[in-house]
Parts: structure tokens; C-alpha cells; sequence
């Protein structure tokens, strides 16, 4: 094969071939570095909370409690949360999953205008997920 041959099959290579279709790259980059901004849900129950998507929430309050709900779990997952107001903002898991130290499916309180970032540490065989809050300012 002469050298025209193979730098050929080396653009169709290139050009023709991907490890990731651009699309899984870009939900990859929207998971790692979105940011929404919520209001939390008056319904301050885990079905009715705000469901955080992103990997980074600015969050407000109406009232006291008001809640966001965090994604499914999975090993490696982490979600930061901005309580911007000066009330405390109930923080629920998905549906199964756990915010240490509380019980499966439990709010945990977010102090009034206090940054926490919440990452899963550990995941059972049966795939419920265990989040860890590590409170900022």
C-alpha cells in the first residue's frame, strides 16, 4: 500500500469513525456543568418537590422547608445546591435513594442562603444510592 492509500484510509478513519457520537459528549458536558435555577416546590413532600437536573441548582424559597428533589443516584454522582434565600430548603433523594444520615426517601434540611454539594458514596447491590451532604457557606 503506498503512502497516498494509506493517509486516505486514515481521513476516512478520522472523519468516518467516533468513539462517542457528539451527542453522548454534549448530555456528557450538560450533566458535568448545567446550571438551573429553581424555586422550590410549596408541595413539600418528595413527589412534589422541584426536580434538581442539573449538576448545579441556584435555588429560592417562598417559605420555610419548601423542597427540591435530587436525581436518581449512581456511583459518582454529584449535585451542588445554592439555597439562595433565608429560608431553610428541604432537600429530598429520588425515589429509593438516601441522604446520609437520614432514612430512605427522607428530607434533609439545607440551612437559609448555605451552598452544599451532595455526591454518592455508596450504592447497594440492588442500586439504591446513598448521598453525602458536604455543607459550604
Amino acid at each position: 500500500m503506498g503512502l497516498s492509500a494509506a493517509k486516505d484510509l486514515l481521513v476516512n478513519f478520522i472523519t468516518s469513525r467516533q468513539l462517542l457520537p457528539g451527542s453522548w459528549a454534549n448530555a456528557i458536558t450538560n450533566a458535568l456543568t448545567s446550571i438551573q435555577t429553581a424555586t422550590a416546590s410549596i408541595t413539600q413532600t418528595q413527589a412534589g418537590a422541584t426536580a434538581i437536573t442539573a449538576a448545579s441548582a441556584a435555588v429560592t424559597t417562598a417559605n420555610a422547608n419548601d423542597a427540591v428533589r435530587l436525581v436518581k443516584g449512581y456511583s459518582g454522582a454529584e449535585q451542588f445546591i445554592a439555597n439562595l434565600s433565608a429560608n431553610a430548603l428541604g432537600v429530598f433523594p429520588a425515589v429509593g435513594d438516601t441522604i446520609f444520615p437520614s432514612a430512605a426517601n427522607s428530607v434533609l434540611a439545607q440551612s437559609a442562603s448555605k451552598n452544599a454539594i451532595y455526591k454518592v458514596l455508596k450504592v447497594t447491590a440492588a442500586g439504591a444510592c446513598t448521598w453525602y451532604k458536604v455543607e459550604g457557606t
